[in-house]
């Protein structure tokens, strides 16, 4: 008797986890706006993303000329995260360029953005970021496509451009990206506000950190790339 009661304590359970899992991400974790906060220096302001504080500077760069067209971003932060004993820090720098030979042939390369980590960070943190062509169509007329890839402490996680929340559509910039685990949603940083909203998994949940790194590295992002042509 009593192995049917767990047998069916457990099928209980796993039916919650799957029917929670399958909700949206907005209703499974924690609303957050972006913080404002002293930084070590004017070119390095800090910010606030709930329990994690960091400051970060960045800074673009391109070139516009009749036959070539291109950008270049480079970021430096850091970020204390409370469960860390220090602070972790990033290194990330990208770019994109487009060509036009003989006024018809086009060549674009392809969005490339690569972090580094230091100071508490795992050995084998890495992120990176590229164009996607995954969406729709209509998907890339609503705000260009991007996908990206955080690796921290044995977990892959994704981040890919979506609607969070706000206006659908932009002037060419994302809207918000969306952040996965093994095929499920966790949580999301909406980018077309006032000031920048994160959607942290709840307190406790062993992806909170990693979010609220993503969330971090995107909104210091000053993204040099453009929807295709």
């Amino acid at each position: 008797m009593k192995t049917i009661v767990a047998i069916a304590a457990l099928c209980l359970a796993s039916a919650a986890a799957a029917q929670d899992a399958g909700a949206p991400f907005r209703d499974r974790t924690e609303r957050v706006q972006l913080q404002g906060r002293r930084g070590p220096s004017l070119f390095r302001p800090g910010f606030g993303i709930a329990e994690y504080v960091g400051s970060a500077s960045a800074r673009s760069s391109g070139m516009a000329l009749p036959f070539r067209r291109s950008a270049h971003a480079k970021t430096s932060f850091s970020l204390t995260i409370p469960s860390l004993a220090e602070e972790v820090r990033g290194e990330c720098e990208g770019g994109q360029a487009r060509a036009q030979f003989l006024w018809i042939t086009f060549e674009r390369e392809p969005l490339s953005y690569n972090c580094v980590f230091a100071g508490a960070a795992p050995p084998d943190a890495a992120f990176t970021l590229a164009l996607s062509r995954h969406g729709s169509w209509l998907n890339r007329l609503q705000q260009p496509q991007r996908a990206g890839e955080l690796t921290w402490n044995g977990t892959v996680y994704r981040a890919e451009t979506r609607y969070v929340e706000g206006l659908p559509w932009s002037s060419g910039g994302v809207l918000g990206y969306v952040f996965s685990r093994d095929g499920v949603d966790i949580g999301g940083v909406a980018l077309n506000g006032m000031a920048p909203t994160f959607y942290l998994p709840p307190a406790g949940s062993p992806d909170r950190d990693a979010a609220a790194l993503l969330g971090a590295i995107l909104f210091t992002f000053q993204d040099p790339g453009r929807p295709p042509l």
